[in-house]
């Protein structure tokens, strides 16, 4: 006997059959005759894939249960089928029971019939839709659930609320976890019958590794059914659970912030055994957890150097990302990379490309604020040692995967630094200047957010604002860092205790980061001894000798912009920061805007360095209120109103 050629025969046949179970006086031989012969066409059709006999193999249905499968699917898709149900019963919806009446002549029905529908049968459970559900399964409507429909119809996949069905095809896999990857294809040989937790951070590569190991992947987000009605919470997990089995695929969800959709779905897939994997971030998620599988946290110069080859075959050697990443991260920078690239007209990925990337992309920042990196390390005016301690720690940035490379013992790549120095003296500048230099976005850290009155509370912010800047890629600032980073007290009070906890954590967290963490302070004899230790550099920033700020006011006050000569060697007698003598120079262009000029004078700039130097109460400097006062008096004098004094 001839098989089918497609699926689309094997369906007509079937329709064929319950339109003579349907007549009036079916003749039971001649539906029985039918029905043998579409099972030998089946066996017959040899390497065409049939929806039918796969239905029935994957849920492993008896012969009773495949033919009210496809009583309910010959209903569904023929309209003169229900015209006759409708005028036998005068109801909308057929029943179980009329199906069971229907396939009578060929698979009678028997006492254990409905004991057999009330348990855990595949048919009510998953292929039947749960709408109208009844206490007693013969009244329960004979309607395909939207997957099964979909699947026996045309082989596809139905639209179901909350999952996408994920298949290993196209999927780059890079072989980095051999081990983890073993475990997982250990756990789906064997029956995987425990609940997986795949434990990493996201964007490690779980859902590509459950790919690999399984094939395919029912991946389900339980939250998104959160604002659903609890019958079509019900009838979406079932769907679930019913496409993983027709896809021969585990199910793959996140817990959702509430846990019961997903707890639900994890029930539910454990019950008709379809194999259930849980992705978690943290140890502190696991839920009487059987079969974990960990990830590491981030990759190691080797490994990232491996996926970034691997997404960006033509590159520089030095244009791979830097710092802590995830297998994500570096995917979202190589595709961001190329792009850049080729708007260039380039192929080949530099370095520059790289950079431009990372400041591109990024995820949501907690308790930070991002700053744009505008400055330069060569645009600062500072002492030679400044600037050579600056110039080091960004080559120990660059080189940091390098170490342990070279037999240094336990290095990471992560580079710590503490600016300190009286205020207004360019520490947060420079930190903008490193960031800048290393093509990285600044985040500096909102004190006022991360610290909290609540036992535990400092720790989380701490944590949440530590994954920003390793999701964002960012030079982490910590401005006035020693409200943070202060000396462990005496314990004396459940208080003491508490700040000494967080203290001790900030000093964890800081020593395994693996970016550029920055610390700028006042005082810094107020940090902790024990984070001293753990500090890569102490830069101090001191106030400009004289040649320093003669070189400031030339930069904030070109000869071709000023009105008239400048003394900048007797402005540079002033003894002010750099903020400081900005916020002179900044008063001055006030003025003369304000008189309408296109620069300002000498007089603008003496009477804004005056009351600059009246916050502190210093003096002008005796040039510059001379050159000033001899300015000025004249024009007053002939106006014959005195001498003007500033």
């Amino acid at each position: 006997m001839d098989g089918y050629e497609n699926n689309a025969q094997c369906i007509w046949d079937y329709l064929v059959l319950f339109r003579s179970l349907s007549a009036e006086e079916a003749d039971a031989g001649q539906c029985r005759e039918q029905w043998h012969m579409i099972l030998a066409r089946e066996q017959s059709s040899g390497s065409v894939r049939l929806a039918p006999p796969s239905l029935r193999l994957q849920f492993r249905l008896g012969e009773r249960d495949f033919l009210l499968a496809m009583a309910a699917l010959a209903l569904e898709i023929d309209g003169g089928l229900r015209q006759i149900f409708r005028g036998k019963y005068a109801l909308s919806l057929p029943t179980v029971e009329y199906g069971l009446q229907l396939i009578s002549p060929i698979c009678p029905g028997s006492c254990e019939t409905p004991a057999d529908l009330a348990g855990q049968n595949p048919l009510c459970g998953l292929l039947l839709t749960a709408a109208a559900l009844t206490a007693y399964p013969l009244e329960r409507p004979l309607i395909l659930c939207r997957t099964a429909l979909a699947f026996l119809t045309g082989l596809s996949m139905a639209e179901i609320p909350g999952c996408t069905p994920l298949t290993e095809a196209g999927e780059t896999w890079i072989p980095l976890f051999q081990d983890a990857l073993a475990q997982v294809k250990e756990w789906r040989a064997w029956g995987a019958g425990n609940t997986l937790y795949l434990c990493a951070p996201g964007g490690s590569g779980r859902k590509t590794l459950l790919r690999r190991a399984c094939g395919n992947v029912v991946w389900a987000v339980p939250a998104d059914l959160s604002h659903y009605a609890l019958p079509d919470q019900e009838q979406a997990l079932r769907e679930m659970a019913a496409l993983a089995i027709l896809m021969d695929a585990p199910v793959c969800a996140s817990p959702d912030p509430e846990d019961s959709i997903f707890r639900r779905l994890e029930g539910l897939c454990r019950r008709y055994g379809v194999p259930f994997a849980a992705l978690v971030e943290e140890d502190g998620a696991l839920q009487v957890a059987k079969e974990v599988v960990r990830l590491p946290r981030q990759l190691s110069p080797g490994q990232r150097q491996a996926v970034w080859d691997a997404f960006v075959p033509s590159g520089d050697p030095e244009a791979a990302p830097l710092g802590a990443a995830s297998i994500g991260t570096v995917r979202e920078t190589a595709l961001l990379a190329r792009r850049i690239a080729a708007s260039c007209g380039r192929q080949r990925v530099t370095q520059a490309d790289t950079r431009q990337a990372m400041l591109r992309r990024g995820g949501a920042l907690s308790f930070g604020v991002r700053y744009e990196t505008g400055a330069a390390l060569e645009d600062m005016v500072l002492p030679r040692p400044v600037a050579e301690q600056l110039e080091t720690i960004c080559q120990a940035a660059l080189c940091g995967g390098r170490l342990a490379d070279w037999g240094l013992p336990r290095q990471r790549e992560g580079v710590t630094a503490v600016f300190h120095g009286p205020s207004g003296t360019g520490k947060t500048l420079a930190a903008s200047a490193i960031a800048h230099k290393l093509g990285m976005p600044l985040l500096r850290t909102d004190l006022s957010l991360v610290m909290d009155k609540y036992v535990g509370e400092t720790e989380k912010h701490l944590g949440r604002l530590f994954r920003s800047a390793r999701e964002n890629h960012c030079v982490l600032l910590f401005d006035e860092a020693d409200s943070l980073f202060g000396k462990r007290a005496q314990v004396s009070s459940g208080n003491d205790r508490y700040a000494n906890l967080s203290t001790s954590y900030l000093l964890q967290e800081i020593e395994q980061y693996d970016g550029v963490a920055i610390l700028s302070t006042n005082l810094l004899s107020n940090f902790d001894e024990a984070f001293l230790r753990r500090l890569h550099y102490i830069v101090r920033f001191g106030l400009p000798d004289a040649g320093l700020r003669e070189i400031l006011w030339r930069r904030m006050l070109p000869p071709e912009r000023c009105g008239e000569e400048i003394p900048y060697a007797q402005l540079a007698q002033a003894e002010l920061s750099p903020a400081r003598i900005v916020s002179a120079v900044r008063g001055a262009y006030v003025a003369a805007s304000a008189a309408g000029r296109q620069g300002p004078r000498l007089s603008d700039i003496g009477k804004s360095l005056k009351w600059e130097l009246e916050k502190s109460s210093k003096p002008l400097p005796h040039g510059i209120a001379e050159r000033i006062g001899g300015n000025e008096h004249e024009p007053a004098k002939e106006a014959g109103k005195g001498t003007v004094r500033l």
